[in-house]
């Protein structure tokens, strides 16, 4: 598996490119079987200049949407191609037009047979498939079209009058986010094991049974961070478990569950907290600094990813 594909959604424009990659070399493999000098980049151009009768390049740019650069680089290319010519326009001599050569007719009807067959092997690949491809693109560039993706972005991680975050301990209709939000973010650098599943699956009787706590960050009626605090010792006690979702990121509410998890352990009796974790985790192990955490030796852990163990005396 590449990292395209490991990164999933995260990698998505790649993910685009490539399967744009994957028609277009072997497009550009039928149009040398047909002898035609064509690549699919022009094809939009060529199609829409075929239909109109000649356009200009302000008129294909809002069309196609591309820039203007863009369709006047294309341009440059086909022309050079001879598939198509730029002429001065009949009723506005300052603005120059684009329209089909001789050249550009007469293989019109040959792209057009072979047009045909590619359409319907696309529509053939793509009804065999369990999430059809193109309505997938159609619902996404419709989504986008209604809000961009800037503003979508914008709206979910900077939002304006941000609501309070309120800290609470477990109950059991959000025991699913304590597993979604701590699944997400160790899927992201690691790999769930199977003390994790342990812990996640049965909270109740691998850590509230055993004296511990679980606190989550509520926001309005989402919850948007976990962490869990987890009876080791007469007088200890384990930070584990702390996530939170990516949309809230930034909001300090790792402070907020971090402060939470210290008060209780203090009014429980405890006198020290460690925790696990991974020198990858910059933004964690700087957040378990500020609060006074100091690394030390902890010899072997019930996780593979960690390969740092910090401490807090109380």
């Amino acid at each position: 598996m590449s990292i395209i594909d490991q990164l999933e959604e995260l990698a998505i424009g790649a993910r685009l490119k490539r399967l744009y990659e994957y028609f277009a070399k072997d497009v550009v493999l039928i149009y040398k079987d047909e002898q035609l000098n064509f690549e699919p980049k022009y094809f939009t151009l060529y199609y829409l200049i075929s239909k109109q009768g000649e356009a200009g390049v302000t008129e294909i740019a809002d069309e196609l949407g591309l820039t203007h650069p863009g369709v006047i680089h294309l341009a440059r290319e086909l022309e050079e191609l001879g598939f198509i010519e730029s002429v001065k326009s009949t009723t506005d001599s300052r603005r120059r037009i684009l329209r089909l050569s001789e050249k550009g007719k007469e293989s019109l009807p040959k792209f057009e047979r072979l047009w045909a067959k590619i359409l319907t092997l696309n529509k053939e690949l793509f009804n065999n498939q369990q999430n059809n491809l193109l309505s997938a693109i159609m619902e996404t560039e419709a989504q986008l079209n209604e809000k961009s993706y800037y503003q979508r972005f914008q709206e979910m991680f900077n939002p304006k009058g941000q609501s309070t975050v309120n800290v609470i301990t477990y109950d059991p209709q959000y025991a699913r986010y304590f597993k979604n939000l701590n699944i997400e973010w160790i899927n992201t650098y690691f790999t769930v094991e199977e003390h994790d599943l342990e812990q996640l699956n049965h909270p109740e009787e691998h850590i509230l049974a055993d004296g511990g706590e679980i606190f989550f960050a509520q926001i309005n009626n989402d919850i948007a961070g976990t962490c869990a605090l987890i009876k080791t010792g007469p007088a200890e006690y384990e930070l584990a478990k702390m996530g939170v979702s990516p949309r809230y990121q930034g909001r300090k509410i790792g402070n907020l569950l971090m402060e939470a998890a210290i008060a209780k352990a203090r009014e429980l009796g405890g006198t020290r907290i460690w925790l696990g974790s991974n020198r990858r985790l910059i933004p964690a192990l700087s957040l378990y600094k500020k609060y006074g955490f100091k690394e030390f030796n902890a010899g072997a852990s019930p996780y593979a990813r960690a390969d740092v163990h910090m401490e807090l005396n109380l």
